[in-house]
C-alpha cells in the first residue's frame, strides 16, 4: 500500500510548494510563452520539486499528518539536489577556468536558515556591530563631526546601499559562498579569495576589540568602577581629573587649573595607562598583557562555541544579539542629552565644517566606514544570503538592514557627541580638544556617561555586554565566511567542522597576540586602516567590474528579475554600473596619489610601519590580478584576447540555486539578454560541458 500512496503525497507536496512559490513572486512564464508548471530536469522527472530554502521540518509540516505515509517518511533530500551538488573535486575533475561548485554529500551538511527572521536578524547583527558604536564616532570626531556625516550619507546612497542589495541578491541567486560565486565570471575568482582574506584579517583584530569589552565588564563588577576615581596605581595625579570632583582629592570642577598642563579624565587615563599600558610607539611593543590575552582567549572560546554547528547555532543566538543593544543605546542617548552642554556636542556632530569636505581623506574615511559598517565586499553578506530560499524577498531585507545600520550609527554618534559636549563644558575647552582622537574614543566617552547613571556598576556591565554582543554576531559572519568559503572548495572539511573551526580560531588567536602587547593598539590601528580599509575599497571596485562590466548589467538585471519577479529600476542599474565603481575608483586613486602617513593621535607611524600596512593590504588586493592571470593562462591554446574572453565566460556550474528552475532560467535569460549562450543542464547533472555566458558585459 505504501508504494501506491507515496506518489499521491509527493504530488500533493509539489502542488503546495508550487502554490507557495507563486505567492512569493509573480510567475515569469507568461513572458516566456510557457506554462506556469516548472519543468524538472530530465534526470529527475519523477521527483517532486522542492525549493532549496527552509528546513526539512518546515517542508514536511504542510503534509497531511494523518496520512499513513507521513509517519514512515524518512528525512531525505531530493535526488536532483544531491546530483546538482556532486563534487567535481571528488570525481577528480580539474579546476580549469571554472570554480568548483560547493560539493555536498547532502544539503544538510551546508545547512539552511530555520526561517527568514534568522536571516534578517543575522544580517542586522553583521552590519550593526561594534563598528557603529566604536568606529563611527571616532572617525566622525577625527574628521570634523558633520563634515564626516555628509560624505558618509552620500557614499551610503551612491555605493553602500546599492552594493549591499547586489551582494545579498547575487548570493541568494547562486546559493554559494563568495569564492564559488565567481563561476559567473571565473577570471574574477580572485575577488572572492580577497574577500575571504579581508574577513580573516578583520576577524583577528575585531576579536581584540571584543576582549577590551570583556576586560571592562570584569572591572565593572567591583564595588566602585575603576574610572570613577584617580587611582595612584595607574593615574597621573597631577593631570587626572574626575567630572564632579567628588572622588578626586586633587581637583574638582570649581578649582582653577593651570593652563600649562592638559587635564585628562580618569576614564581616559584608565584606558591608556591601565587597560592598554600604552607604550611610546609601535617600535616599542613591549611584553604581552596577560589580562588582555586571557580576555582574548575567552572571547575566541565563546565564538567557537557559537559556531559549532554553523548557522544552525548562530541563527538562534542573533535573536538576542541583534535586539538587546538598542535598549542600552537608547538609555544612554536619553541620559546623555540631559547633561549640560550635550546639545553643543550634538550640533558639532550635525553641523559640518565645510572646509573639511574638500579633504579627500574625509571621503576615503567615509567610504571605508560605510563598507566596514555594512560589511560590504567582505563576503559575509554573500555567504549569509546563500542559505536563503531562492524566492525570498531579499530586496525588502536589504532595505531594512541598510536603513537600520545608518540609524544605529547616527544614534551612536549622538550618544558619543552629547557626552563630549558635556565633558567640554566641564573642562572649558572646545569639543575637538576634549579628548584625544583615536580608536579608543568609545572606551573613554561611554564609560564617562555611565558614571552619570544610578548604580554605574550595573549599567557598565550591561553596556560592555552590549558591545561584546554587537561584536559577537559580526564575528560570527566573518569567521563563518572563512570557514564556509574554504569548505565549499575542500568539501571534506565539512565532516570535521569542529576541528576546522578550532584550528582556525587558534591560528587567529596566536596571530592576534601582538595586538595585546603594550604597543598592541598601534598594531590594531595599522590592521584596521590598511587591512580593513584600503583593501576593502579596492575589492569593492573589482567586484563592480566583475559583476556589472564583465558578467554584465543585463545578465544581473535578468537574473534578479527571474528570481524576484521585478526588474531592478534605473536607480539600481545606474549606481551599480557607473556611480559606485567610478566614485570608489576616484577616491582610491586620489588617496594613493596624496597618501598621508598613518597617525595614532599625536604619534606618527614610521615609514617601515606604513610599508608593513601596505603589504597587509596587498595580501588581499594582489590576489585579484594573480588569479586573473592564472585563469587566463589555464585556457586552451589561442590568442591572448581569445583566452581572456574564455576566462570571462560563465561556467556550466553557474545558475539558480534551485536547479529545477534551470530550464526556465535559460529561456528567460536568452529572451532578455539576446546572444547569451546557455545550457539547460548543469555539468554536474549529466549535461555536455560547454562554456556559457558568451557575452562579455552588457551596456547600460
Amino acid at each position: 500500500m505504501k508504494s501506491k500512496e507515496e506518489p499521491t503525497v509527493a504530488a500533493s507536496m509539489a502542488k503546495e510548494q508550487e502554490d507557495a512559490t507563486q505567492d512569493k513572486v509573480p510567475p515569469l512564464r507568461a513572458k516566456l510563452g510557457r506554462s506556469n508548471t516548472m519543468s524538472p530536469p530530465p534526470t529527475t522527472s519523477n521527483i517532486p520539486r522542492v525549493p532549496r530554502g527552509g528546513s526539512l521540518r518546515e517542508r514536511h509540516r504542510s503534509m497531511d499528518k494523518d496520512h499513513p505515509a507521513h509517519h514512515n517518511r524518512h528525512r531525505r533530500f531530493s535526488a536532483h539536489i544531491v546530483a546538482r551538488r556532486e563534487s567535481m573535486f571528488e570525481r577528480g575533475a580539474s579546476l580549469d577556468a571554472s570554480i568548483r561548485r560547493p560539493s555536498l554529500a547532502s544539503v544538510a551538511e551546508r545547512g539552511n536558515w530555520g526561517n527568514r527572521w534568522e536571516f534578517l536578524l543575522s544580517c542586522v547583527g553583521l552590519s550593526v556591530g561594534i563598528g557603529n558604536v566604536w568606529r563611527f564616532p571616532y572617525l566622525a570626531y577625527q574628521n570634523g563631526g558633520g563634515a564626516f556625516l555628509i560624505p558618509y550619507i552620500i557614499m551610503l546612497a551612491l555605493a553602500g546601499k546599492p552594493m549591499y542589495f547586489l551582494e545579498l541578491a547575487i548570493g541568494q541567486f547562486g546559493g554559494v559562498g563568495p569564492i564559488a560565486l565567481w563561476n559567473c565570471c571565473p577570471v574574477m575568482k580572485g575577488v572572492g579569495c580577497a574577500m575571504v582574506t579581508v574577513s580573516l584579517v578583520v576577524c583577528i583584530y575585531y576579536n581584540v576589540i571584543m576582549s577590551y569589552t570583556l576586560h571592562y565588564m570584569g572591572a565593572s563588577l567591583a564595588a566602585e568602577v575603576p574610572w570613577a576615581k584617580c587611582d595612584p596605581e595607574w593615574a597621573d595625579m597631577e593631570t587626572c581629573y574626575v567630572r564632579g570632583g567628588a572622588t578626586n582629592t586633587n581637583h574638582s570642577d570649581n578649582d582653577p587649573y593651570p593652563t600649562t598642563k592638559h587635564r585628562e579624565t580618569a576614564s581616559l587615563q584608565y584606558w591608556e595607562r591601565k587597560v592598554l599600558a600604552l607604550s611610546s610607539g609601535i617600535e616599542d611593543l613591549g611584553p604581552i598583557k596577560w589580562d588582555l590575552a586571557l580576555c582574548l582567549f575567552i572571547s575566541w572560546c565563546i565564538v567557537v562555541l557559537c559556531l559549532v554547528k554553523g548557522i544552525k547555532t548562530s541563527g538562534k543566538v542573533v535573536y538576542f544579539a541583534a535586539t538587546f543593544p538598542y535598549v542600552i543605546l537608547l538609555t544612554l542617548l536619553v541620559t546623555g542629552l540631559l547633561q549640560p552642554g550635550a546639545i553643543d556636542g550634538v550640533l558639532f556632530f550635525i553641523l559640518p565644517t565645510w572646509s573639511k569636505l574638500l579633504d579627500i581623506q574625509v571621503w576615503r574615511a567615509a567610504a571605508g566606514q560605510m563598507f566596514f559598517s555594512l560589511s560590504v565586499s567582505m563576503g559575509g553578506l554573500i555567504m549569509y544570503s546563500s542559505y536563503n530560499d531562492f524566492r525570498n524577498n531579499v530586496y525588502r531585507d536589504a532595505l531594512v538592514v541598510s536603513v537600520l545600520d545608518t540609524i544605529t550609527s547616527i544614534i551612536s554618534g549622538m550618544v558619543t557627541f552629547s557626552i563630549l559636549g558635556a565633558m567640554a563644558t566641564d573642562l572649558g575647552v572646545p569639543i575637538d580638544q576634549v579628548v584625544k582622537e583615536g580608536p579608543g574614543l568609545a572606551f573613554v566617552a561611554y564609560p564617562e556617561a555611565l558614571l552619570r547613571l544610578p548604580c554605574p556598576q550595573f549599567w557598565s556591565v550591561l553596556f560592555f555586554l552590549m558591545l561584546f554582543v554587537l561584536g559577537l554576531d559580526s564575528e560570527f559572519a566573518l569567521l563563518e565566511n572563512v570557514l564556509t568559503s574554504i569548505s565549499d572548495e575542500f568539501t571534506w572539511l565539512r565532516n570535521h567542522k569542529l576541528i576546522f573551526c578550532v584550528v582556525t580560531a587558534c591560528f587567529c588567536y596566536i596571530v592576534g597576540l601582538p595586538c595585546v602587547t603594550h604597543g598592541g593598539n598601534y598594531v590594531l590601528t595599522l590592521m584596521d586602516v590598511y587591512g580593513g580599509g584600503v583593501g576593502v575599497l579596492f575589492i569593492a571596485i573589482a567586484e563592480c567590474i566583475g559583476l556589472l562590466w564583465i558578467y554584465g548589467l543585463g545578465r544581473i538585471a535578468s537574473d534578479l528579475e527571474f528570481m524576484l519577479g521585478n526588474r531592478p529600476n534605473a536607480y539600481w542599474r545606474i549606481t551599480w554600473s557607473f556611480l559606485a565603481p567610478v566614485i570608489l575608483l576616484l577616491i582610491f586613486l586620489y588617496s594613493l596619489v596624496f597618501h598621508v602617513p598613518l597617525r595614532y593621535e599625536e604619534y606618527l607611524y614610521p615609514s617601515w610601519a606604513n610599508m608593513i600596512g601596505w603589504a597587509l593590504a596587498c595580501v588581499s588586493m594582489l590576489q585579484i590580478p594573480i588569479w586573473a592571470i592564472y585563469m587566463i593562462w589555464k585556457q586552451p591554446s589561442g590568442t591572448l584576447w581569445e583566452k581572456m574572453k574564455m576566462s570571462a565566460r560563465s561556467t556550466p556550474e553557474w545558475g539558480p540555486s534551485d536547479s529545477t528552475l534551470r530550464a526556465d532560467w535559460v529561456a528567460f535569460t536568452q529572451q532578455n539578454v539576446p546572444g547569451t549562450l546557455l545550457t539547460e543542464q548543469r555539468k554536474d547533472c549529466n549535461s555536455t560541458p560547454i562554456n556559457i555566458g558568451d557575452k562579455i558585459g552588457e551596456p547600460l
